[in-house]
């Protein structure tokens, strides 16, 4: 009994653990510092707000209804943006749903910027779809194999023959 034990010991190590795949660290790696600098890039924005987007800059004619329906889509980009980088650290925790969930936010995110700004910034949203696209097909986590349990249960070098 004791040597089987031994056994069951050694053999814990080789146990199935879940680990974060090399494409989806290096992808999301990249993104998470992209999406966290214009995060804190947005958040700078939202704090002084008012002297960024004062009406004499942007239109001296420009009516309230106008500037608050700037405002609430900031706001809408800026929340967009927080829950990226939270999805993308869902990833590393690794949560498969972090993944879906970052896919949906940057789609929206995209879709957001497009109709928010222009001229359009072309080279912006292909990086962004391309992050996406090389995301999507990439596993979340990876397995050690059963083989290595069944190898160590063949060999048993702690038991002594009689």
């Amino acid at each position: 009994m004791a040597d089987e034990e031994v056994v069951k010991e050694r053999q814990s190590i080789f146990k199935e653990r879940k680990h974060i795949t090399l494409g989806m660290k290096l992808v999301c790696a990249f993104a998470i510092t992209y999406y966290t600098l214009f995060f804190l890039f947005m958040t700078y924005i939202l704090i002084r707000y008012n002297t960024v987007f004062e009406q004499s800059y942007i239109d001296k004619n420009l009516n309230e209804v106008v500037a608050s329906n700037h405002y609430t889509l900031f706001i809408i980009e800026w929340v967009l943006l927080a829950s990226i980088v939270v999805s993308l650290f869902l990833v590393f925790f690794k949560k498969r749903f972090g993944k879906f969930l970052f896919m949906i936010f940057t789609i929206l995110f995209i879709v957001c910027q497009f109709y928010t700004t222009y001229p359009p910034a072309w080279e912006v949203y292909v990086m962004e779809i391309l992050i996406v696209v090389i995301i999507a097909p990439l596993r979340v986590v990876s397995k050690f194999t059963d083989r290595i349990q069944i190898e160590t249960q063949k060999i048993n070098p702690f038991k002594e023959e009689k």
